[in-house]
């Protein structure tokens, strides 16, 4: 569940300190989609969770994006206010780019003025520092890479030209303007793909479905994860998972089921082509599919080749890509479910034994974390995104490329199938996941906005010069992971508001610290700043050390019910991406 920024902190960790200084600000998103567009999903989740929690803690929100028509042909309205933020809508799938850039130069036009750009690039970017002066502070976001999945839409022509558009378009657009990303996966991906010059820091997306209670999470970490209650069939305990409705009662029979678009880089035939081995190895194997898109009738019709999924007498399940969850057949292997509402996903995830996502790439696999916070493990690919939201071996497996998965899952249902191992994998589940929340996502976005904020605050030169001086800024491949000691209960020293502090044990009296752009000479000078007197342990950093820090530093109310105002959010929105 979405937590309140109210929310007090468990002792030791981080605080929201920069999220309320934004109070007055008027912080401008730009996205292709919103939430309510039909083909919303993860990016559109992302922009609307953390734009909710900018305006509760006093911004003005603007949201701009684009107008698709909607369901009879009526149009979403033009502007509409949603949970605290105003959504101007305007253009279609390619006119939005012109649409949004023409309505955010008549922003300062009419006299409304910008304090900072949230710019979330979904593979073409918007360029807004075409519009803006050199002042404006504009944070890039960007989700994943998209120069892979230009030629799977397009054709040629047009997939390079928006190849071009991502890779150095958005280099010499946004210059060194700093760019926010969602995994290790895709920062490294920022800089030896796009070369993006600027410093790239991680915000995680957070978990929408509901967490179970502490009682079946209080594990010390993911990976000494265990539970000590007696477990029936695929992990259900006896007590307390099975007395929680969110903690879910995993079924009897091997069940797997998959959440998100059905389209072609999602590769969801990978695992279709791996069934008829399961299931003459698993005995009343289900498969439920849980989503829509454009590859639905080439996925069922696969299925029903197969022998998968049966022909209803409308034909093929699924035809026209519409949800018709009613047209399952209690005999079939694999069951459509099409779009559901969030109760229903949660419910289907929480009855699996293990879930699967067999695509290419994801800038981060949030339906993985989903699942992972009912306490599904998962199989996935060892590539961007996924390699990030699996803790291989501890909340599910890793497959490596051009490996068949039927040797990968067969392994993980027969682990499942043994109630100790269910129990601990499924446990380590949901305490990875209930580190990711949209409180600690909205605290890290806006640390960076106020840092950039602050920084072109300072007086430098003007005209050229000055755009240029502002640029100068160190590039951040430095990355160095530091431990030492302090006092328990002393307060963390006091890094630039970007870099990463928190102790692994709240009590105890070890303090990591993850610095962006800075080597070991540099963090060991910062620290020692800071007054931290203790020798530190320096390594050059990882991507998994930055996605262990921001998990662990801000995890803050993935227990508590629902702000006021988060009601949206909080009611949850089926994972589309």
């Amino acid at each position: 569940m979405i937590g309140s920024p109210s929310t007090p902190h468990p002792a030791g960790l981080g605080e929201h300190r920069y999220l309320p200084t934004l109070a007055g600000r008027h912080v401008v998103f730009l996205n292709w989609r919103d939430q309510d567009h039909p083909q919303a999903g993860g990016a559109e989740l992302f922009c609307q969770s953390i734009a909710e929690r900018f305006a509760a803690a006093g911004a003005r929100v603007t949201l701009l994006t684009s107008r698709p028509a909607g369901d009879g042909g009526q149009a979403l309205p033009v502007a509409e206010h949603v949970a605290g933020v105003d959504v101007r809508r305007g253009g279609g799938t390619f006119g939005v780019y012109p649409s949004v850039l023409g309505r955010l130069a008549g922003l300062g036009r009419g006299g409304h003025r910008v304090d900072a750009v949230v710019d979330c690039q979904n593979g073409i970017p918007f360029f807004s520092p075409l519009v803006l002066p050199a002042s404006t502070p504009i944070v890039q976001v960007l989700h994943h890479v998209h120069q892979k999945q230009f030629p799977l839409y397009f054709p040629g022509p047009v997939a390079k030209v928006g190849q071009l558009l991502e890779a150095p378009g958005s280099r010499l657009v946004y210059r060194r303007r700093p760019v926010v990303v969602v995994s290790p996966s895709t920062r490294a991906q920022a800089r030896e793909v796009l070369s993006l010059p600027g410093p790239r820091f991680l915000v995680p997306n957070g978990v929408t479905a509901a967490v179970p209670s502490p009682a079946t999470t209080a594990v010390p970490s993911p990976a000494t994860a265990a539970v000590s209650s007696p477990m029936t069939a695929a992990g259900m305990a006896s007590s307390g998972d099975a007395a929680d409705p969110a903690a879910g009662r995993p079924a009897a029979a091997p069940t797997i089921v998959c959440v998100g678009r059905l389209v072609p880089h999602k590769r969801l035939h990978l695992l279709l082509d791996a069934l008829p081995t399961l299931v003459a190895a698993h005995p009343g194997l289900t498969v439920h599919v849980v989503g829509d898109g454009p590859d639905r009738q080439r996925l069922v019709a696969r299925a029903v080749a197969l022998g998968l999924t049966t022909v209803s007498g409308d034909g093929p399940l699924g035809e026209g890509g519409h949800a018709r969850g009613g047209d399952s057949r209690g005999g079939d292997v694999v069951r459509w479910h099409g779009y559901t509402d969030a109760a229903t996903r949660d419910r289907l995830l929480a009855s699996a034994w293990l879930t699967v996502n067999p695509s290419h790439g994801e800038g981060w696999g949030l339906s993985v974390l989903e699942a992972a916070a009912l306490g599904v493990p998962a199989v996935a690919f060892r590539v961007p995104g996924l390699r990030d939201a699996v803790r291989d071996g501890t909340t599910g497996w890793l497959v490596d490329e051009g490996v068949p998965l039927a040797g990968t899952i067969g392994k993980a249902l027969r682990t499942l199938a043994d109630p100790p191992a269910a129990a601990r994998l499924r446990a380590a589940a949901r305490a990875w996941a209930a580190g990711f929340t949209w409180d600690a996502s909205a605290e890290l976005l806006a640390r960076v906005v106020t840092a950039e904020i602050d920084r072109l605050a300072r007086p430098v030169g003007s005209g050229r010069g000055g755009r240029a001086a502002r640029d100068r800024r160190r590039v951040d491949d430095a990355l160095t992971h530091a431990t030492f000691t302090l006092p328990a209960g002393a307060p963390r020293p006091a890094l630039r508001r970007t870099d990463l502090v928190y102790r692994p044990d709240p009590h105890g009296g070890e303090v990591v610290a993850v610095l962006y752009g800075a080597g070991e000479a540099a963090a060991r000078a910062a620290l020692a700043r800071a007054g931290v007197s203790a020798e530190p342990r320096l390594r050059p950093g990882t991507g998994e050390d930055l996605l262990l820090a921001t998990s662990r530093e801000l995890v803050s109310g993935a227990d508590a019910p629902p702000a006021p105002g988060f009601s949206r959010v909080a009611a949850g929105v089926p994972a589309r991406g």
